[in-house]
């Protein structure tokens, strides 16, 4: 279902503000209040916050917004010190990954229903907000855009090695023509980095149907599911289907990768909001959706908010910080300097209007439906933990580099996640 089918529905039903959320921006009052924003990612996305920073600061003269933002790499890191110090900023975006930790067992950002005086709510779509930014009760952020995970490809590459656009990808096709690519060129390969998110976990919950970790704190797979996802893994690797590890693992942003911008990698598994950035290193890539085999038990199709927008719990001023971040999600001038750098809007209103003007790229628009078109269920808060995360991301490396065998991989995981998931609370 397209995104704009899919908002139409609860916006209507709503009754929501067709002014685009302006109603929460107001004028603030008495003594200078500042904020500290901080977040990731591109230029193109630091240019166009910095700029709605300026509009919003130039119309409420009494809110000082100090931005902090930088690249990806070290983000997380640095955010849990600041926490832990006392010195997080008032406002942060949150990776799914991160979630778990900061707003769930960590409990460090504000429930924003306690905040709904100052949130142009009604402007979201409910059901997305309850299915993808309420963790236990609360909601944790308010959605930067819808965001979902694709496959990205190199339209020049798939023309050079006769791969037919309109492709159904599952992992059969995938290790067939990869092997066939690698055959004919053996500087080229069909995909590049393979990680725990964009491959461990989909594949497994496709054998299982299941959560990667259940709500009651067990696995939800069998050791030989995992054995089948380790021995397929090694195959892709041994015959050519995916890039060397010793050369993928030097970037970890595949947009950055020197294969990839040589075109020597076909394409890649990604989410809707990082197009933008890889489309200035490759400007003639295409969607195609994620790959689902016809006996999946669920697509596992991650779809999410992207970057849910949170206020931390010390923060001196969560009203303020609520009337800015309302502004920036909901009204229609906002959407207009965000555009898609944070993937399609979520606010209906909004995307129609930058779909209507020509100012969301079509790539991302048809990334978002793709992915929103056949949607695994909403990953839960266990399932993205980041120390369970990190286990089965040092499993699949070492699977990678040859040095442990699929089924003792698989015997290991098994039993170092049930060993984290009791010392877990």
């Amino acid at each position: 279902m397209p995104l704009v089918a899919m908002l139409a529905t609860a916006l209507t039903a709503c009754g929501s503000d067709e002014s685009g959320g302006k109603a929460p921006e107001g004028k603030t009052d008495g003594e200078k209040v500042t904020l500290r924003f901080s977040w990731w990612g591109s230029e193109v996305r630091h240019k166009a916050l910095l700029e709605a920073i300026d509009i919003y600061t130039e119309a409420n003269p009494n809110v000082v917004i100090e931005p902090e933002y930088g690249g990806f790499e070290g983000y997380y890191q640095k955010l849990v010190t600041q926490f832990a110090g006392g010195t997080a900023p008032d406002l942060t975006p949150l990776s799914v990954d991160w979630i778990d930790e900061i707003a769930v067992k960590g409990d460090l950002v504000l429930d924003l229903n306690t905040l709904k005086d100052y949130l142009n709510l009604d402007a979201f779509d409910k059901e997305f907000l309850d299915s993808y930014a309420v963790y236990d009760g609360k909601l944790v952020g308010l959605p930067m855009g819808a965001n979902g995970m694709i496959t990205l490809y190199n339209k020049e590459f798939f023309d050079r090695f006769d791969i037919a656009h309109d492709t159904v990808w599952d992992w059969e096709t995938i290790h067939t023509i990869g092997k066939q690519v690698h055959e004919k060129d053996a500087n080229a390969y069909l995909l590049g980095m393979f990680d725990y998110r964009i491959f461990l976990q989909p594949f497994v919950n496709q054998l299982t149907g299941n959560q990667w970790i259940q709500n009651d704190k067990t696995v939800g797979f069998a050791e030989e599911d995992v054995t089948k996802a380790f021995s397929y893994y090694q195959q892709l690797i041994a015959d050519g289907v995916i890039q060397p590890v010793a050369e993928s693992s030097l970037y970890p942003d595949m947009a950055d990768n020197l294969q990839w911008q040589n075109g020597n990698i076909g394409m890649m598994f990604t989410l809707a909001s990082t197009i933008a950035k890889v489309k200035t290193y490759t400007p003639g890539v295409d969607v195609a959706m994620f790959p689902v085999p016809s006996d999946a038990k669920t697509s596992a199709v991650l779809v999410n908010p992207s970057n849910p927008l949170a206020i931390n719990k010390k923060s001196k001023h969560p009203e303020e910080a609520a009337k800015f971040a309302s502004w920036l999600l909901t009204s229609e001038e906002a959407s207009l300097v965000l555009k898609d750098v944070f993937s399609v809007p979520v606010v209906k209103a909004n995307a129609d209007k930058l779909v209507e003007e020509g100012l969301i790229d079509p790539t991302v628009a048809k990334a978002v439906d793709l992915a929103l078109s056949n949607p695994g269920e909403p990953v839960n808060g266990l399932s993205s933990n980041q120390e369970l995360n990190q286990i089965a991301q040092d499993i699949l490396e070492r699977v990678a580099f040859g040095k442990v065998a699929p089924d003792a991989a698989a015997s290991e995981l098994t039993e170092r996640l049930k060993d984290k998931l009791a010392l877990i609370k």
